[in-house]
């Protein structure tokens, strides 16, 4: 009887343990960023192949500060282009901007200088701000494409979801 209830006694208490390092190992920490993003792509007519660009524009939010109650923000467009190549451009501009209720709070403009480059990526940090809140991250890319005639064009990005 005694040899019957420790082995069901230690039964239970390894139940017990393997369940508990079970749940343990099934959570999950929390993630330390959030991301709110938005892609856009366009097909630009250039010479030769058409010049396919994707920009991913992204708002992301940390904490930090004493105990890490400062909220902090930074956003970045991720500008990526297939069949691009030399003397395609004549201007690829990238703003970055976040804002609160359509107006700017803060705002960066990046020259995307390797386009030139049948293929690749270019990334337009803006940031870290802390303490702004209520946000969202917007773009526009100013661009000219070579020997078109046209000059300058923008092309307005879609906005990311408020963060």
């Amino acid at each position: 009887m005694r040899n019957t209830l420790m082995r069901t006694l230690a039964s239970a208490t390894a139940v017990v343990a393997v369940t508990a390092g079970g749940v343990t190992a099934l959570a999950s920490p929390a993630s330390a960023d959030d991301y709110r993003c938005k892609t856009s792509a366009k097909e630009f007519p250039t010479n030769g192949y058409n010049a396919d660009v994707k920009v991913e524009l992204c708002l992301v939010r940390s904490w930090g500060g004493s105990g890490g109650s400062n909220e902090i923000k930074r956003a970045y467009a991720r500008v990526s282009w297939g069949e691009s190549g030399s003397g395609k451009w004549e201007k690829f501009a990238v703003q970055v901007r976040i804002e609160q209720n359509d107006a700017i709070v803060k705002s960066k403009t990046c020259t995307v200088t390797n386009i030139s480059n049948t293929s690749g990526s270019y990334t337009c940090s803006l940031g870290p701000y802390s303490n702004i809140s209520g946000n969202t991250a917007d773009g526009t890319v100013t661009y000219n494409v070579n020997d078109d005639g046209l000059g300058n064009q923008s092309w307005g990005l879609a906005g990311t979801p408020k963060l």
